[in-house]
C-alpha cells in the first residue's frame, strides 16, 4: 500500500491531523484566557481588600465595596464575551472561509 494507492485516506488523515492541531490550539487559547482572567480578578480582589482594610469610616468602606462590585460585574461581562468568541472560533475549526465570513458578519 502506498500513498498513491489510497490518496483519499491519506488526505483524510492529513485533514484530521490539521483539525486536531487547530482544536488543541483553540483549547490552549481557552485555558490561557481563563488563567488571565483568574489573575485579573485575584489582583483586583486583593486591591479591594487592601482598600477595605484601610477604610476609616463606613462611607469609605461602602464606596470600596461598590467599586469592587461594579468592576467585578464589568470584568465578568467582558470575560463572558471573550469566552463566547473563543467558543465560536473553536466551533468554526475546519470550516470553509465562507462560513468564517458569515459568522463574523453575524457576530
Amino acid at each position: 500500500m502506498s500513498e498513491a494507492t489510497y490518496p483519499a485516506v491519506t488526505t483524510w488523515m492529513m485533514q484530521a491531523t490539521d483539525g486536531c492541531q487547530a482544536y488543541l490550539q483553540a483549547c490552549l487559547g481557552w485555558q490561557q484566557e481563563l488563567a488571565r482572567f483568574a489573575d485579573l480578578r485575584l489582583a483586583e480582589n486583593r486591591r479591594s481588600w487592601d482598600a477595605l482594610m484601610s477604610s476609616r469610616d463606613v462611607a469609605s468602606a461602602l464606596k470600596v465595596q461598590q467599586d469592587w462590585a461594579l468592576q467585578a460585574a464589568n470584568d465578568y461581562s467582558d470575560e463572558a464575551a471573550r469566552l463566547a468568541q473563543l467558543a465560536t472560533s473553536l466551533s468554526l475549526t475546519g470550516t470553509t472561509p465562507a462560513v468564517h465570513e458569515t459568522a463574523t458578519v453575524i457576530a
